[in-house]
């Protein structure tokens, strides 16, 4: 703090309470900063709040972004569009972007509210604001507000492009890749990419990483996709820390290494990515190259289970089965075979079957036992007709046709004769 800063914010703070908006727009930036005063969230955003009201544009724009992000104050995103709306309408090209990024991010906006948000979009972007060009381009592309127009969601991402927003770059390759307004073009759509990669943007050098991986637009080249994955990994890009740990658990483009392995699977799996919860509980499980964890990978195929990862979600029932990491629940089996059986794995339904058929985690139901061995049989598991000719001897007359008119349906419905 130099020593003139007392001075200045003294002077500050007397025309502040004289009501100068000026001043007071100044000594809430002082306050939230600790410039020269004492860091007071609370008191910088009374300032702004004071500045604002008497139609500060700059205040009223500050202000809508603490309230939007609970800044020093209690979160209260209407209030945020309604300053942002009051700075917007004085030509505040950043609150006009803001504005229109909160309308058409939240789902309670009304039909009316996102048509605005397209508005300002367009203001914001008719002053060169890159973030607003691009955004107006995603709103052509998906063509969810205004009709599709990939021509001209390519014009609007071209103009952020030009300001070398890596957002709209990453777009622009999309395009390329996708022959969506442009012809298809995977050179240019790895060029796009490469632009946007080098500032770090995290979609794009995953999406380089592919086109290097599968030999499209780039030569086919595992370390460079490797490279490229790594970079858009360590940015938190789920896709590409399950890719990464994928390469790494296959020795692929990188030396195979389980742990690092594990640890990128983990990474994606903590932000939800099923396929990675799946493959960490069967590293997790089997134990080769990491430490083997029972208790953990039976978490991890639960967490892939709920999202409905079929296979998971048999390796789950399985250990509720066995009571294997697990206190043994049958009902808990049950539930999960089933889940798996309704999504086609085997061994699932002839375990349904089974379960059914010995009252084992529900009571005893032939008829259902007769249902799922009959799938099972057909899906090749020769045991399965063992035990549905078992099943058929605790049967009541008529329900073995019964059960083959449930039967024929469900063959027809799945294509199955």
């Amino acid at each position: 703090m130099s020593e003139e800063d007392p001075i200045v914010v003294s002077r500050l703070q007397a025309a502040a309470e004289s009501g100068d908006a000026a001043a007071q727009y100044t000594l809430g930036l002082r306050c939230l900063s600790g410039r020269g005063t004492a860091r007071d969230e609370r008191a910088g955003s009374a300032w702004l709040g004071r500045a604002a009201s008497q139609g500060h544009a700059e205040a009223q724009f500050h202000l809508g972004a603490r309230l939007s992000g609970g800044q020093g104050v209690a979160p209260d995103v209407p209030a945020a569009i309604a300053w942002y709306r009051k700075a917007a309408a004085q030509g505040h090209v950043k609150a006009q972007f803001n504005l229109g990024v909160l309308l058409l991010g939240r789902p309670q906006s009304s039909a009316e509210e996102r048509k605005e948000a397209i508005e300002w979009y367009r203001r914001a972007a008719a002053e060169n604001h890159a973030g607003a060009q691009n955004n107006l381009g995603l709103v052509y592309a998906s063509g969810q507000d205004v009709p599709r127009d990939y021509v001209q969601a390519l014009q609007w991402f071209t103009r952020a492009a030009e300001q070398n927003d890596a957002a709209a770059q990453n777009n622009i390759g999309m395009l390329y890749a996708s022959g969506r307004g442009v012809p298809l073009d995977h050179v240019q759509a790895a060029t796009w990419y490469t632009r946007a990669a080098l500032q770090d943007y995290p979609a794009a050098a995953f999406n380089l990483g592919a086109l290097h991986e599968i030999g499209r637009g780039v030569a086919e080249d595992a370390a460079a996709a490797a490279r490229w994955y790594r970079k858009a990994a360590e940015l938190g890009h789920m896709k590409a820390q399950f890719c990464l740990a994928q390469m790494l658990a296959a020795g692929k483009g990188v030396k195979c290494d389980l742990n690092e392995a594990a640890s990128w699977y983990l990474e994606a799996a903590q932000q939800g990515h099923v396929t990675a919860q799946y493959e960490l509980g069967m590293l997790l499980d089997g134990g080769a190259g990491i430490v083997q964890d029972g208790k953990l990978a039976f978490y991890w195929f639960g967490q892939a289970a709920e999202k409905g990862h079929r296979e998971a979600q048999f390796l789950f029932a399985q250990r509720y089965d066995r009571g294997q990491d697990t206190p043994k629940d049958d009902a808990q089996a049950l539930r999960w075979y089933g889940k798996a059986a309704e999504q086609g794995h085997a061994q699932a339904r002839f375990n349904l079957g089974l379960m059914y058929c010995f009252g084992h985690g529900a009571a005893a139901n032939p008829s259902k036992a007769y249902f799922w061995l009959s799938i099972a049989e057909r899906d090749g598991i020769r045991k399965a007709g063992i035990y549905k000719a078992h099943a058929t001897t605790l049967m009541q007359p008529g329900e073995v046709d019964q059960v083959h008119r449930v039967l024929d349906k469900h063959f027809t419905d799945t294509g199955r004769s």
